[in-house]
């Protein structure tokens, strides 16, 4: 698997300057298709119609490219929590995943790149969302899909988003870089003490706060960032490297700030990269149990 970006800009600078199962409540099973890509969203209406519950997943840096074949898996930790998610519910959650050029620190500025990424998952949800006006929504997000899964979450909480709070049903971060601070349920192992790389999402998820959970590793630098690592932000988010843009002076300045302690940049890109098999069932645990697809009238 490739790096999730942030990690990756940071190693892609070292190399520069650095000297050499919980049981679920049974559902009546739904006409199931297989999770699929948003681009697919308008024909996936026209072949089975609406369906009671949608899952939103927004993959991380490197995990998707825009056009690629949808049958191929994109976004490894949302991808299993949307199959884990639509097998619980017997297909009436259906499980999209967000297509877009992710190449952040690539080929274009991780803001950039998150921009985009978020209005493919806004438009998403806005397609789904006004051809069927029944259903409701929940969201997951690893990464740089977390970044835009808390930021759409926040936009609907607070009503700026394409639907209304009492139409999302549940949010699943992993590795949030706006972790801590936001009102969201932690999972287990995760810190109250921990802060993403980004830093705390202004506003935080308001009244939706107990719908939404957030998973970070402590030694995760995207979801956990020590305060002596944060100097190497700035510098990343301005880094690209198919346009020749490394701020080499500043990486090296900080790399010889943090003297030893630049090891925990390599352990810290090392914890966000595995999160195991049990965080998307986590995650998945926790959409299931907090969509209407969980109870027993349906």
């Amino acid at each position: 698997m490739k790096l999730p970006r942030l990690a990756g800009a940071l190693i892609a600078a070292a190399a520069l300057c650095a000297p050499a199962a919980h049981a679920q409540q049974p559902v009546a099973p739904q006409p199931v298709a297989p999770i699929t890509s948003s681009e697919n969203a308008g024909a996936l209406l026209r072949e089975q119609g609406c369906k009671p519950n949608y899952l939103i997943a927004v993959p991380g840096g490197a995990n998707t490219v825009a056009g690629l074949p949808t049958f191929l898996p994109h976004g490894g930790q949302v991808f299993t929590t949307g199959l884990r998610t639509q097998a619980a519910t017997g297909g009436r959650i259906q499980p999209l995943w967000v297509s877009y050029n992710s190449a952040a620190f690539a080929t274009r500025p991780y803001f950039a790149v998150s921009a985009d990424a978020y209005n493919h998952t806004r438009g998403t949800v806005a397609t789904l969302a006004n051809a069927c006006p029944r259903a409701t929504f929940s969201l997951t997000g690893y990464s740089l899909g977390a970044d835009v899964a808390a930021r759409l979450t926040r936009d609907i909480a607070y009503g700026a988003g394409p639907i209304g709070p009492e139409r999302l049903d549940a949010v699943a971060l992993i590795a949030n870089p706006y972790q801590g601070g936001n009102g969201a349920v932690l999972g287990p192992g995760t810190s109250p003490d921990s802060r993403g790389a980004l830093g705390q999402l202004e506003g935080g998820y308001g009244q939706v706060s107990g719908r939404v959970l957030e998973i970070c590793r402590a030694d995760d630098i995207i979801c956990s960032m020590r305060d002596n690592q944060r100097a190497l932000v700035d510098p990343a988010l301005r880094t690209t490297l198919a346009a020749g843009s490394v701020p080499v002076a500043e990486y090296i300045n900080q790399f010889q700030l943090l003297g030893p302690d630049v090891a925990s940049l390599v352990t810290g890109m090392s914890a966000h990269m595995d999160y195991g098999l049990g965080t998307p069932q986590q995650a998945a645990d926790w959409i299931v149990s907090h969509s209407p697809a969980h109870s027993p009238a349906h």
